[in-house]
């Protein structure tokens, strides 16, 4: 197993930035520990602080098919849910254009929505998880989590038709439950309303304008031997697209998860959004959308969160995980991002100007929840 610590080049130490150097050891300790534990292969970390990059370092291997391969600053990884955060910022880009309205049934771009059973359900309901549809598999120990697809033959390949023959979890805005099937409705409208698929609508409309160059779905040939691929399912295909094709999880649009890029890229979006949509003078979104995007919308509602096990009441923004005040959570109230399966996550804390980025992908690709939480009370105990 590589463990060898590869210390990106930043134009500011740590102090200059008003973090203390002792939680970068600190992170370099946890992280090494837990590749001995093989709890993770690897892991990363893109630190800034009142615009000042201090710290972008990685530890471990690449590849799991070869454990002495170095795993680097700029290594690319998949992003899997922290792709949310980039199908949020399409809807609003479309709704500064009047295209939508984020209180919009969703059968009013969905016609399959236009039934007893689903015409309550609003675009604000897909982005916030509350239409009570298809929560993640595992969510709820669901028996048949992914019975859609046994439909698909009946209703001619309309995914959506198969998703929406599985009956509701709970009735719309009584539970907070996590969906990245909804995601895939709202990356759904995104291509009726523009005619064209949304992994290009937000390629086109977010990554390349804010040049964030090694985004992408698909990887160019040349890049993949950057790629971090930590067991066999994460193994790129962009040699099979053929054949994938005919898998129905490829019908899906790429909404809820399927973005890969790497933590400076990540840092380019956190910036824009930081900024009230704006980055290197290219405005993605007005401040009021970002404003609105990342307002706690479910405070007040007496929303619970029964998924894996919780039962608390829950938060969140529009496709953003935004920060409450649990006591569990290091970081500060109103910080908001996304965490990613696999495992990544990615966070603005408005309030220390702070922004922070980790990629700690799994062992073998197994779950394990200690690397996801601990790194956020070391990374934000940092701060001076």
């Amino acid at each position: 197993m590589n463990k060898q610590l590869t210390i990106g080049n930043v134009p500011y130490t740590p102090e200059e930035a008003g973090y203390e150097s002792l939680y970068i050891e600190r992170l370099n300790d946890f992280i090494m520990r837990m590749i001995d534990d093989k709890i993770i292969m690897c892991g990363s970390y893109h630190l800034m602080r009142h615009g000042k990059l201090f710290a972008h370092n990685a530890i471990g291997s690449l590849d799991y098919r070869n454990l002495e391969s170095r795993f680097l600053p700029d290594s690319i990884r998949n992003i899997a849910s922290i792709t949310k955060d980039f199908t949020a910022v399409a809807i609003f880009q479309l709704a500064e254009k009047g295209y939508i309205n984020i209180n919009d049934p969703a059968a009013m771009h969905l016609k399959e929505f236009d039934t007893a059973l689903h015409r309550k359900i609003t675009v604000y309901n897909l982005l916030t998880h509350t239409s009570g549809l298809l929560p993640d598999g595992g969510a709820f120990e669901a028996p048949y989590p992914n019975e859609w697809v046994n439909h698909l033959e009946r209703f001619e390949g309309n995914w959506i038709k198969a998703m929406l023959t599985q009956p509701p979890h709970c009735p719309v805005n009584t539970q907070w439950a996590y969906s990245s099937f909804g995601f895939c409705f709202l990356g759904e409208i995104i291509k009726r309303i523009t005619g064209s698929s949304a992994e290009n609508f937000i390629l086109e409309n977010i990554t390349m304008p804010l040049g964030m160059n090694d985004t992408h779905y698909d990887l160019p040939k040349e890049k993949l031997e950057r790629y971090c691929v930590c067991c066999e399912w994460e193994i790129p295909d962009n040699d099979n697209n053929d054949e994938n094709k005919n898998d129905p999880w490829f019908l899906l649009p790429g909404t809820g998860w399927g973005l890969k890029s790497t933590l400076g890229d990540l840092n380019i979006f956190n910036q824009m959004m930081h900024n009230g949509g704006k980055h290197n003078g290219v405005r993605i979104i007005g401040r009021k959308s970002v404003e609105n995007i990342v307002l706690p919308h479910l405070n007040g509602q007496n929303m619970r969160n029964y998924c894996w096990g919780a039962d608390e009441l829950h938060d969140c923004g529009l496709g953003f995980e935004v920060m409450n005040n649990k006591p569990f959570n290091q970081m500060t109230v109103g910080t908001y991002g996304h965490e990613g399966s696999g495992v990544c996550w990615s966070y603005v804390d408005p309030k220390e100007d702070f922004i922070a980025s980790m990629f700690l992908p799994y062992y073998n690709g197994e779950f394990n929840i200690i690397p996801i939480h601990r790194t956020k009370y070391i990374v934000w105990g940092g701060l001076i």
